[in-house]
């Protein structure tokens, strides 16, 4: 999950950069959507850790055979 916030954050930064060696506001404005998007999957993918971990007091996967059926 760290590796997919790292590659929106490199994205982000290109698209800003973009944007000021160009002066395209819409550069920017573009690496702002894709940064709130990223927000919006970090706190999903939390929210899915923390349910997991209420639901059986750990995080590991393997553990989870409830979930499979």
């Amino acid at each position: 999950m760290m590796s997919v916030e790292c590659m929106y954050l490199g994205a982000v930064t290109s698209f800003v950069f973009y944007g000021l060696a160009f002066h395209d506001n819409t550069a920017t404005i573009y690496g702002l959507l894709v940064l709130i998007f990223a927000a919006c999957e970090s706190a999903i993918g939390l929210g899915l850790l923390v349910s997991i971990y209420r639901f059986g007091r750990t995080i590991g996967f393997s553990s989870l055979t409830a979930l499979g059926g």
